[in-house]
């Protein structure tokens, strides 16, 4: 699903990501503060360095930062890629989330950051 709102609007997948993000980090900095979603935006960057290394790294920083070297990372790639590394990073990040706070406040969480559109189990592992 978070895929498929990235492409939605070819040509503006870089925007989408960057207004995911924000929109989860509006959610999250209620409950765990500005700190505590810069040090897992910070992991999950890591995580998804391993598969894309053009990806800028940058220690735990402001989200307006991050999300700055986020955006000339996704900028400099074909939509198709942009798109898969943004839809990693934020797996990772829901991942993690979901391991911190389950997958009911983290799906509820996503659900009132992005709506029914996006979330539809978004943080959910696909059946093997």
């Amino acid at each position: 699903m978070i895929e498929h709102a990235l492409l939605r609007d070819p040509g503006a997948v870089v925007v989408v990501s960057i207004r995911l993000w924000d929109q989860l980090a509006t959610e999250l900095i209620q409950i765990i503060g500005e700190r505590g979603v810069a040090l897992m935006y910070a992991r999950s960057l890591r995580q998804s360095q391993k598969q894309f290394s053009w990806l800028t790294p940058h220690p735990p920083q402001a989200l307006a930062a991050a999300m700055t070297a986020l955006r000339a990372s996704l900028q400099g790639q074909a939509d198709i890629v942009a798109c898969t590394a943004s839809t990693a990073m934020l797996m990772h990040f829901i991942n993690t989330l979901i391991l911190l706070i389950g997958e009911l406040l983290t799906n509820s969480i996503l659900l009132k950051a992005w709506g029914d559109g996006v979330v539809n189990n978004a943080g959910t592992e696909p059946n093997e």
